[in-house]
């Protein structure tokens, strides 16, 4: 198992932010892996490969009023920190996935369909979607008003993504398990499927807030392995 394990480097992201898209970038050359896993579905990555005007905007298709609005409040709130920064939502998977290339290296799409997540979402009681909902607007506004700087600092500083993690879990058991926990579970699959047709090692790049329980899935999914 360990050395199973030894093979996946996972690189920890904060999405946009620029020393994330370094960071990503110097891992896959430092490592020169078989393959670069990042967290991105089919759909997501079309969109991003096709930054048109009709692309950038693009919201899956309405699945119920809270999910749809949901969705759209992110993505602003996406936008907006991406606009602040100059790293764009998703620059730091797309230069993976170029390092990846240059070097001769496979390009894995390891995330959930966008789709599935919604759905998940659906199941959500919907006094958690709109007690989220309610603090996006603030949010964005305040990354408007130039406090994501401030934002993007804190959340470099040691223990305070696992922090905020927890609380957010307190706040909204219903959309962590949606959008954090059932995503991990498909995406250790995904790499321990990778583990298994390759001999070589792999850069997952992933959402800080995603590697311990990518990692914690893995795990037990190689244990069980030894088991059999």
């Amino acid at each position: 198992m360990a050395d199973d394990l030894d093979r996946i480097v996972f690189v920890s992201v904060i999405h946009t932010d620029q020393e994330s898209v370094e960071r990503a970038k110097e891992a896959v050359r430092k490592v020169q892996p078989e393959v670069v896993a990042v967290e991105l579905d089919h759909d997501r990555y079309q969109q991003l490969m096709n930054p048109d005007e009709e692309m950038e905007n693009w919201i899956p298709p309405p699945t119920g009023d809270a999910v749809q609005n949901l969705m759209e409040h992110l993505a602003s709130l996406e936008k907006s920190l991406g606009e602040m920064t100059g790293a764009g939502v998703g620059t730091e998977m797309l230069a993976a996935i170029k390092e990846g290339e240059e070097i001769g290296a496979k390009i894995a799409l390891v995330d959930r369909p966008i789709q599935v997540t919604m759905q998940a979402i659906m199941k959500v009681p919907l006094d958690e979607i709109y007690r989220l909902m309610n603090l996006m607007p603030d949010a964005t506004k305040e990354i408007e008003d130039g406090s994501g700087t401030d934002l993007l600092s804190a959340l470099k500083q040691d223990g305070v993504i696992e922090d905020l993690m927890i609380q957010f879990e307190s706040d909204f058991p219903g959309l962590t398990d949606a959008l954090i926990h059932q995503r991990d579970l498909y995406v250790a699959k995904d790499l321990h499927t990778i583990l298994k047709d390759i001999k070589g090692k792999i850069v997952a790049v992933l959402g800080a807030g995603h590697i311990d329980g990518v990692k914690s899935a893995l795990i037990a999914r190689l244990e069980n392995e030894d088991n059999d």
